[in-house]
């Protein structure tokens, strides 16, 4: 977007942000007693060696990586499956059809599951930890989460 005589530039600015909000996890066993659990140990070992950060393979650069991949849950965590809506899911994940499909889809759906480096996952440019919409200007701005 350019200026225009009406609209000077602000000039490019850092602003640290700071967010506080409670979130509900519903009663849920360890992932190790989870049945499919082993469709998360099998995707891991089988996606792992050719595996990139997703942010990496967006960007088509490590530049803004740091630290060891590990696999993200992109649309439901674990420890919300159980309060997850699977008919919400289906509507999403066509894959998704019924509970049993869903529990798979959890722990092994190649749309469920994303590699993503130390940093964008949990550090301070992580998807873990910046809000939706901050997560989602750095798919456009690889520059813009610090």
């Amino acid at each position: 977007m350019h200026a225009n005589s009406h609209n000077p530039v602000t000039p490019a600015h850092d602003q640290a942000v700071t967010h506080r909000y409670r979130v509900h996890y519903p009663d849920h066993a360890p992932r190790e007693d989870d049945p499919h659990y082993r469709l998360f140990e099998e995707y891991r070992r089988r996606t792992h060696p050719t595996a990139r950060c997703a942010m990496a393979v967006r960007y088509d650069t490590t530049a803004h990586c740091s630290g060891g991949l590990e696999l993200h849950h992109a649309a439901v965590e674990f420890a919300v499956a159980n309060e997850a809506d699977p008919g919400l899911v289906m509507k999403d994940f066509p894959e998704v059809h019924d509970s049993e499909s869903f529990e798979r889809w959890l722990e092994s759906g190649a749309s469920q599951l994303v590699w993503l480096c130390t940093h964008h996952h949990r550090g301070s440019a992580g998807v873990h930890v910046v809000s939706a919409a901050d997560w989602a200007a750095a798919q456009y701005a690889p520059g813009f989460l610090e």
